[in-house]
């Protein structure tokens, strides 16, 4: 045995590793897939904004060549003045915005890193656009100092503007032209790298199902198979006790054949008619070790001994009226040994029919009591040992199998529920789907992972729920009644009458949860109930659970009768034994058509 868990450790720990490495990688995949296209997004907006404003470009240039044509040919000093103003503004904004391509502008939203190929491009027109520039600035400046200024005096500025205009237009047609090949260029890459990345999400899923899931599956098969064994040992022992109990009640009938001699009756003593002691036989003096100090009164000395004085008072009463009394009596004598008296309290009557004097008839029956006792003892003592060890041995297997449902459930929880849920994260992550098929087919692997997940946790959860050791019988009792109405067609409730709160032992709390299961399960399949309520109540010494149903309801004196209560496997008698196990009381009241009550009594010291 040992060396299978030596051998099964490793693997184990293999498939650990294997887990780490797969969420590692889903984990990696993702943040880089996030990383890239974040960065994209922001290098995206960047991209737009600069094609944009090397668009505006163009325009402004050619706004500041129509506004300098128009200022050669009006002569109005106030129409002037208004192109005058528009050639300003246009120029600030093209000179402005020409610097921000080239080295970035914050205000602008604008990072200037540009390509080589780009840079070499503002290079051709940069002189253009200085002499543009300057020119335009010239024009502003002398007719700001005379608006009026003839128009030969700008006229070679203006010829300057007009004459640089085409080649700077062409320049920036290059330069749009070449931001928006580098925008299409960064799309592609981002496209290819998704790709990649999707390669290999999908080559981690294969390899978390050949080499976690179905691993796993494998070793938690065999678990189950495990597990079900032991239980079938559990119903094995189950019977072996219940064939003790029986043999409990055959030793106590053997008691009845103890042979031991007993004495004859002889006269112990003579008393009057009140009981005061006349005289007393050898035999019962040295039988009770009398010596100086004898008892007076027989009724007394009975009331001495322990014995209630309203019960002497009636046997006085009847021996007085004439009828004879026996019985047995328990005394200690004056060595302080207890003595067995097997007593006829006989009357006797003088000649006008009145009693005067009562024979004390008895026999010494010590000895049959004390070896009836050790009978007793020694049988009780073997009947009680043997129940005690398969008691274990039961304990053992019980508190085994909530062990291996613990074990299974954390595998399932921890190890394949962690995995579904890395590979939905992983499934979500996938964006670049193109066609409406695989747009159906991918919603449709992701809809069923979902119902894989809640399918795996449902499973978790009825092995052992996690909250039973976190929070404690009452949590998960509410979320189990809520889920069991989640997934049948029956109406399961749960009330918490007195506001119980406290803790349990956990193997108290184990069989109150598994006592519920059992009970739920059986009017699901037998009782055909439409409705099931647990109840949770206490008071300062027990715990009461109760589960009632209104279904079907049966006949328990009938299946009693049929000996169903007394073999494994069904559920009633799987629902006392736990009982049992947890030192509680089971009691069942049910009758045809009107359901079936189920109460729990558990001690709370």
């Amino acid at each position: 045995m040992e060396s299978k868990k030596i051998a099964e450790k490793p693997t184990f720990e293999k498939l650990g590793r294997y887990y780490l490495v797969a969420l590692c990688a889903i984990a990696i995949s993702i943040i880089v897939s996030q990383v890239l296209v974040q960065k994209f997004i922001s290098e995206q907006k960047n991209d737009s904004r600069v094609v944009n404003l090397s668009g505006r470009q163009r325009m402004l240039s050619q706004r500041i060549s129509k506004c300098v044509l128009l200022l050669s040919q009006s002569s109005a000093p106030s129409d002037k003045k208004d192109i005058l103003e528009e050639l300003d503004l246009a120029l600030k904004e093209w000179v402005e915005t020409h610097n921000a391509l080239q080295n970035g502008n914050d205000t602008l939203g604008i990072k200037g890193r540009n390509s080589k190929s780009i840079e070499r491009l503002f290079r051709d027109i940069e002189q253009d656009q200085q002499l543009m520039a300057v020119a335009a600035s010239n024009i502003v400046r002398k007719l700001r100092q005379d608006i009026k200024l003839p128009t030969d005096s700008i006229r070679k500025d203006i010829r300057s503007i007009i004459s640089r205009e085409s080649a700077f237009l062409k320049g920036m047609d290059a330069i749009v032209f070449q931001y928006d090949d580098e925008a299409k260029s960064k799309v592609m890459n981002l496209r290819n790298i998704e790709i990649f990345l999707l390669v290999i999400s999908l080559g981690v899923i294969l390899f978390e199902i050949f080499f976690v899931f179905i691993p796993s599956a494998k070793t938690i098969g065999q678990t189950f198979k495990k597990l079900l064994r032991s239980e079938q040992k559990s119903k094995k022992m189950t019977l072996q006790l219940s064939a003790l109990y029986s043999s409990l009640e055959q030793a106590y009938q053997d008691l009845l054949e103890v042979d031991v001699k007993v004495a004859d009756f002889t006269i112990y003593a003579r008393c009057q008619a009140d009981g005061d002691f006349e005289d007393f036989s050898d035999q019962f003096v040295s039988l009770m070790e009398f010596e100086t100090n004898r008892p007076i009164n027989l009724f007394a000395w009975l009331q001495d001994q322990g014995y209630n004085a309203e019960y002497l008072q009636n046997i006085k009463t009847m021996v007085h009226n004439g009828e004879s009394w026996n019985g047995e009596i328990k005394v200690v004598n004056e060595t302080g040994d207890f003595v067995w008296l097997k007593v006829n309290l006989i009357p006797t009557q003088n000649e006008i029919g009145q009693t005067d004097k009562i024979l004390m008839v008895s026999t010494d029956e010590t000895e049959k009591k004390e070896a009836e006792a050790i009978s007793r003892e020694i049988n009780r003592e073997k009947i009680e040992q043997k129940v005690k060890e398969q008691q274990f041995r039961s304990a053992l297997i019980l508190e085994g199998q909530e062990e291996e449902r613990k074990r299974i459930s954390r595998d399932m929880h921890d190890g394949i529920g962690q995995l579904l849920s890395g590979m939905k994260f992983n499934l979500e992550g996938i964006h670049s789907v193109s066609s409406d098929f695989e747009k159906d087919k991918l919603q449709t692997a992701k809809d069923l992972l979902k119902s894989i997940i809640r399918e795996v946790r449902r499973i978790s959860f009825n092995l052992t729920p996690s909250a039973l050791s976190d929070y404690g019988i009452v949590p998960v009792l509410n979320k189990f009644a809520r889920e069991i109405s989640k997934i049948s067609d029956l109406e399961v409730t749960f009330e918490n009458k007195t506001g119980f709160l406290s803790r349990l032992e956990g193997t108290i709390e184990n069989n109150l949860y598994r006592i519920c299961q059992e009970a739920v399960n059986n009017a699901i399949k037998y009782a055909a109930a439409k409705e099931v309520k647990i109840t949770l109540s206490h008071n300062s010494q027990t715990l009461h659970l109760e589960i009632a149903d209104d279904g079907r309801g049966f006949d328990i004196k009938k299946l009693e009768e049929k000996g169903h209560f007394s073999a494994s496997g069904h559920g009633l008698f799987n629902i006392r034994e736990r009982a049992n196990f947890i030192n509680g009381q089971c009691e069942i009241r049910t009758e045809p058509g009107k359901g079936t009550s189920i109460n729990i009594s558990v001690p709370l010291d």
